[in-house]
């Protein structure tokens, strides 16, 4: 989950044996009833891992991809657009494909200066996008996208948006919005989307009395945007055209890299008070207007008090569509004092189906389904 800065400096060392020429560390598991998905883990300021896991072998690899391939390991953030990691380092990033191992890279693929002032930056499976200013004002919002395959940069002209729009990216189509005051003090939104395939802004809309709490992508080639006013509208993500809207009950700001299946908008929920699981996963069904907290918190105090844990803090977590279950990464500091991790799968009762432990624990889970 995205736009977040995470600086790590790890003390945790690989335990399991390796040769002296050989980075990789495979672990064997038996009957995980896993899907294929792949982890990174910042173990020390030279050493980036990555946990590979297979379901048909069963079989989970650790390998320092900084040594590998040349990737910095001073990774400050991570974007995941479908089976690539984007890994950020300052100006620099690289574009993991963690099913076929391909890796591209681009360096210093935006410069800021006194005249470009950059917003956010992501990416997706090819190409990253970069919002930026070009005004002191910080009022003239472009869009920069660089291809790091065919090394192509275009920009697009937005419009009157500052620094504060959210992003988010899913097959071909770049949304973002940005919420603002009128001159009266009223509320709006200006929702903008980009048809990355053709690098051409397909519409901008503005929404008039109302501030947007989120926009997530569906499962139906759309996305819907949750209002202030308790409403929401649904979107054709192919030609930006309002297919439905509806009222909602949903009220909390969402962040891009949450999903709607089935009707259903699986997201993190926001605990105020600390808990041994700070975030937990939540599913509103749109329709109904319901809403299910899925508390993995009794689980994994069961966990923590059976084996003798302390410090269990969830890392990382996704919502599974096939599996219609949540895979959760945590760490924790074992007996001795040494921090570990593992990933349990949950259903959406909050049982807990499959725990593995792991020695490095998960960050930022890319599930190949």
């Amino acid at each position: 989950m995205r736009y977040f800065i995470y600086t790590l400096v790890l003390c945790s060392v690989l335990l399991y044996s390796c040769s002296d020429t050989d980075d990789d560390v495979d672990t064997v598991v038996v009957n995980t009833d896993f899907p294929d998905f792949s982890f990174f883990n910042f173990s020390s300021d030279i050493v980036l891992l990555q946990y590979q896991f297979t379901a048909f072998d069963q079989m989970g690899r650790y390998s320092d991809i900084a040594a590998l391939e040349g990737i910095s390991p001073n990774i400050q953030r991570v974007e995941i657009a479908g089976d690539v990691a984007g890994l950020y380092a300052g100006n620099m990033v690289w574009l993991k494909n963690v099913r076929t191992g391909t890796v591209v890279s681009g360096t210093n693929f935006f410069d800021e200066s006194e005249t470009e002032f950059r917003s956010w930056t992501i990416n997706s499976e090819q190409e990253v996008f970069s919002g930026y200013n070009d005004s002191n004002a910080l009022d003239n919002l472009k869009l920069r996208v660089i291809s790091l395959n065919t090394g192509v940069v275009s920009d697009l002209q937005i419009g009157a948006l500052g620094q504060n729009s959210i992003p988010a990216y899913h097959e071909g189509r770049l949304a973002f919005y940005e919420n603002q005051s009128t001159t009266n003090g009223d509320q709006q939104s200006t929702l903008v989307v980009v048809n990355t395939d053709d690098v051409e802004v397909l519409g901008l809309e503005v929404l008039e009395g109302v501030h947007i709490f989120g926009l997530v992508y569906g499962d139906a080639n759309d996305f819907y945007t949750f209002l202030s006013n308790n409403t929401y509208i649904r979107y054709d993500a192919t030609t930006f055209t309002q297919l439905e809207t509806g009222p909602s009950s949903f009220n909390r700001f969402l962040d891009g890299s949450e999903q709607v299946v089935n009707g259903k908008l699986y997201y993190t929920f926001m605990q105020s008070v600390p808990v041994v699981v700070a975030n937990f996963p939540a599913v509103y069904d749109i329709t109904s207007q319901e809403t299910t907290f899925v508390d993995v918190t009794p689980a994994l105090n069961t966990l923590t008090q059976e084996n003798g844990w302390t410090d269990v803090t969830r890392t990382t977590f996704t919502y599974v569509a096939s599996l219609d279950a949540w895979l959760i990464g945590y760490r924790y500091l074992d007996q001795s004092g040494t921090e570990r991790g593992g990933l349990a799968k949950f259903s959406n009762e909050g049982e807990l189906l499959i725990n593995l432990e792991v020695t490095n624990f998960p960050w930022n889970l890319v599930v190949l389904e």
